[in-house]
């Protein structure tokens, strides 16, 4: 059953970038553990913005970031180097309709035009900022990750209304630094 092989796939499979920064496979988050952390914290960040009085749904948001890395079940987690230089959207796209769920929420991140989708894809970066702040603590090289998503992670906090959350998700990434 392709959902059964999916889940376990998510579960066992340690994302690449932290073990090419010398971090041991015991050591790293796996795409279930990222995946999950990062719906968490777009849950929390859509209900904040609720509470600011902005319209969006946080369980919309929160299963397009649970769902956001499920291709890499098939696809095994590229490496930024491959990502630049392959058509992994297209790659992602197939996987998703080989395992056929979560298509649509995959197509919605990707083309990022909702607050959903942009609340998503900053929990997912956030997500990824916050476990390198966790493992620069235990004294894993992965400063390079950092200097990659910080700026992203600045650069969404433009938008008008992720701007609103600004003070929240950096306290967030703040936390993980003490």
């Amino acid at each position: 059953m392709m959902i059964r092989n999916t889940l376990s796939a998510c579960k066992n499979l340690v994302r690449t970038g932290w073990m090419q920064c010398g971090v041991p496979p015991t050591m790293g988050d796996t795409v279930a553990s990222h995946s999950f952390e990062a719906a968490v914290i777009a849950y929390y960040i859509s209900e904040k913005l609720r509470e600011m009085g902005v319209q969006v749904n946080s369980d919309h948001a929160a299963s397009i970031a649970l769902f956001h890395d499920l291709g890499e079940s098939l696809l095994g987690d590229l490496p930024k180097w491959a990502s630049l230089r392959l058509d992994k959207r297209e790659a992602e796209k197939e996987a998703f309709r080989e395992i056929g769920i979560g298509e649509g929420l995959f197509a919605e991140l990707k083309e990022g035009t909702t607050l959903e989708a942009k609340v998503a894809k900053l929990s997912d970066r956030l997500s990824t900022s916050m476990e390198a702040n966790r493992l620069m603590k235990r004294g894993y090289d992965v400063g390079k990750i950092i200097e990659t998503y910080i700026p992203e992670i600045n650069k969404m906090l433009d938008d008008p209304f992720l701007s609103k959350v600004k003070n929240i998700v950096l306290e967030m990434l703040d936390s993980t630094t003490k």
